[in-house]
């Protein structure tokens, strides 16, 4: 079976969002944790959080994605920054617990031009920090990213290094994004190398989402720009190359590509067919 979903609203509640995966033909979907600029977080409703489960069991959903907010930054220059990110990164680890979706996705950070040895080095301590309170059957993912700018975990070797000097822990992961990895120079197109490569450094135990997007930028661009499925440099071969593998085959997939709600449902519908393939 493929996973397939794509980033939808939670304004209106876990189940609403789920009832919006459903009329997308979708069995998972990524949701934000809180407003992406990091805004006060929609309060709980247990009763609705049991209906929204309820409905995934009746339509044999996989496990759901949380992201976080843009705004967090573990490896920002600005102490007010790293302690804002570190107490929202706690909250919402808490809030997803309480509505048992086991993931939430978040960037490395950005240096801010400290260098790469000392902005890791600020997420390693943050990261083990929150790890002493995370809740059981709950991972960060770290997401691999392009390089733009001062970003930090767009090397397979970076992430291996936080999961390493973390002590591998259980409660963290890797979600992989097709264009970040274009972006950064990973060529999609002869998998088999990157598939040895994330063996030998981050392990494929340790992977769990793949964000499947297209790129608008050629390889090693370092720019991450999300095009639709067929329409960038990746093309739909390599995509059907990336859902039919036996390794990224088990990852849920996520879309977030330039679409409303109609162009999530084609490209949803597509993925599952070249799935088929």
């Amino acid at each position: 079976m493929v996973w397939i979903g794509a980033h939808v609203s939670i304004g209106k509640g876990l189940a609403h969002a789920v009832k919006t995966a459903v009329a997308l033909q979708a069995n998972t979907l990524q949701f934000f944790s809180r407003n992406p600029r990091g805004g006060k977080a929609r309060a709980l409703n247990m009763a609705e959080i049991m209906e929204a489960h309820l409905l995934m069991k009746k339509h044999n959903f996989g496990a759901l994605v949380a992201h976080a907010p843009y705004v967090i930054n573990l490896a920002s220059p600005r102490e007010q920054v790293r302690d804002f990110s570190l107490r929202i990164i706690k909250e919402d680890l808490a809030r997803i617990k309480a509505m048992e979706v086991p993931y939430l996705v978040l960037h490395v950070g950005t240096h801010g031009g400290q260098g790469v040895a000392r902005g890791l080095t600020l997420v390693i301590e943050a990261l083990k920090e929150i790890l002493t309170v995370i809740p059981d059957e709950t991972q960060i993912l770290l997401e691999g990213m392009a390089g733009e700018g001062t970003e930090l975990g767009d090397t397979f070797e970076q992430l291996a290094e936080i999961l390493e000097r973390c002590g591998d822990h259980p409660g963290l992961g890797i979600c992989l994004d097709a264009c970040h990895m274009t972006g950064h120079g990973y060529d999609l197109s002869a998998l088999d190398g990157i598939k040895e490569t994330i063996r030998r450094t981050v392990g494929w135990q340790k992977v769990k989402v793949l964000h499947l997007n297209d790129s608008m930028y050629p390889l090693g661009s370092k720019r991450d720009r999300h095009a639709k499925l067929g329409e960038g440099y990746l093309g739909l071969e390599t995509i059907r190359k990336l859902v039919c593998d036996r390794e990224f085959g088990k990852l849920l997939f996520i879309l977030e590509t330039p679409n409303d709600q109609r162009g999530y449902a084609r490209e949803i519908a597509l993925v599952k067919e070249l799935g088929r393939r």
